[in-house]
C-alpha cells in the first residue's frame, strides 16, 4: 500500500472579514428616499395645518358667542360660513341670499343630523325680527350645525 499524500492547508485559508462599515451604496439611496418621504410628509402636514386655520379660529369665535342675544348669534354664524366660503375663494357663493345658500351648504355636508334645513327659518327670518327668541334646542342646535358644516365643509 501506498503512503497517503498530505496536502498543504492553503486551500482552507478563509478571505479577511468583509468590513460592515461603510455599508454599500444602496443603503445610502435607501436611507435618502427614507429622508425625503418623511420630510414630505411633514411638509404636507404643516401645510394642511396652516391652511386649515380659517376653521380653528372660527370654531374658537364661536364657542365664544354662547352669550350673544338669538339675533346676534343667527347674523354671526351667518357671517362665520359666509367668511370661511371667502376664503376658499368662493366669493359668488357669498352673495347668494340666505334661503338660496342653506340649501347648497347641506349639499356640501353629507350628513342627516346636521342639516341647515332644520334651522333655515330661525337663520332666514331671526335677524329682521324685533324681539325673536330660539328656544335653547334650536340654539344648540343652530350652534352645533354651523360648527359641523365649519369642520366638514368642501368649499
Amino acid at each position: 500500500m501506498q503512503a497517503p499524500i498530505e496536502l498543504p492547508n492553503k486551500a482552507y485559508l478563509l478571505p479577511n472579514a468583509i468590513p460592515n462599515w461603510p455599508p454599500a451604496w444602496w443603503f445610502w439611496l435607501a436611507l435618502f428616499a427614507l429622508f425625503i418621504i418623511l420630510a414630505l410628509i411633514v411638509f404636507l402636514g404643516i401645510r394642511h395645518h396652516q391652511q386649515r386655520a380659517y376653521r380653528r379660529e372660527a370654531i374658537q369665535q364661536l364657542q365664544d358667542w354662547h352669550e350673544l342675544s338669538d339675533q346676534e348669534l343667527a347674523e354671526h354664524c351667518l357671517l362665520l360660513i359666509r367668511r370661511c366660503l371667502k376664503t376658499e375663494g368662493h366669493d359668488t357663493l357669498i352673495s347668494l341670499p340666505t334661503a338660496k345658500l342653506l340649501p347648497f351648504l347641506d349639499s356640501q355636508i353629507r350628513s342627516r343630523k346636521y342639516v341647515f334645513q332644520h334651522v333655515s327659518e330661525e337663520l332666514i327670518e331671526l335677524p329682521y325680527r324685533p324681539a325673536g327668541q330660539l328656544s335653547l334646542e334650536k340654539r344648540q342646535n343652530l350652534i352645533a350645525t354651523t360648527k359641523f358644516w365649519i369642520r366638514r365643509h368642501r368649499a
